[in-house]
Order: structure tokens, then sequence, then C-alpha cells
């Protein structure tokens, strides 16, 4: 029976990660692809796109799709004022950082990891605003986000 076993397992730990079963930050790192991404950011913070809006279709060139997996929010979204990335090193397709804006009226920061593939990726994150987030004052830009994006193909003009 121990070797019926131990023979399941061998053949499960293949098995996984050809069904897509492996962390991003495990699998071998691939390059997201110049292109036209349809992209959606989503949850109940101040998080949008750069076009001011929260769905649209974005051109990212080679630059922008080599420089997102470090930092998707500077490719992404607006930027915002007195603000430094703190930013992972990339490990395997996975993504992780934060930005932390504290020079403002407003202190703010965004926790954000994700993944990406060759054409696609998905970002999740909180926003947090204030210095007095659990003092009973409630700060309308702070909750859970969403970033995600899949590319349609080539970008014209």
């Amino acid at each position: 029976m121990r070797g019926a076993t131990r023979c399941a397992l061998a053949a499960l730990a293949l098995l996984l990660p050809a069904l897509g079963c492996t962390k991003p930050e495990d699998e071998p790192p691939v390059s997201l692809q110049p292109g036209l991404y349809e992209v959606r950011a989503g949850g109940s913070t101040v998080i949008e796109l750069k076009s001011g809006e929260r769905t649209g279709r974005i051109c990212l060139d080679a630059t922008a799709t080599s420089y997102l997996p470090t930092d998707p929010l500077a490719s992404l979204v607006e930027p915002w004022e007195n603000c430094i990335s703190d930013i992972e090193p990339p490990k395997g397709n996975a993504i992780r950082g934060a930005r932390r804006c504290e020079g403002r009226k407003t202190p703010m920061r965004a926790v954000f990891s994700g993944s990406h593939t060759t054409d696609s990726f998905e970002i999740q994150g909180e926003v947090t605003q204030g210095d007095d987030e659990g003092g009973g004052v409630m700060h309308l830009g702070s909750g859970e986000f969403s970033i995600s994006g899949k590319r349609t193909g080539n970008c014209v003009g």
C-alpha cells in the first residue's frame, strides 16, 4: 500500500503543474506582450484608469509591458502626487508591491499583488487613506481594488 501511495503522490506532483496549479512566483518568468489590452478596474476605491474610467482599451507598448510587472499602478492609473513606489523584486510571474503617499494632506497607501502571463494580468489590492483608519473616521477612497487586463490584438496607429 505504501508504494501505491508514493506512486500516486508522485503522479499528482507531475500533474498539478500541467493543470496550472502552480503559484505565479514558482512559474518560469514570461514577458507580457505589447498590444491592445481590454482593462477593467474594480472595487470601491479611488483606483481608476488613466482615462478616468473604470474600463477601457489601453495600448501598451514594449516599454509599458516591460515595466508593468514591476510597477503596475504607474503603468495603468493616474499618478498620485507625493508618492513612492515600494516594489518587491520580481519572482516568476508574480507582482507584489505598494505605493505610499505620505506627504499629502490625506496620506494614502496602496498594497497590491497579482500575476501576469504573456497576454494578461491581474492585480488585487487595498487602498487605505489617512492615518486613522480604525478610529471611526470614514475615508471614501479606502477599500479593495482589482485591475485586470487581457490582450485583444495589436495597437492601431
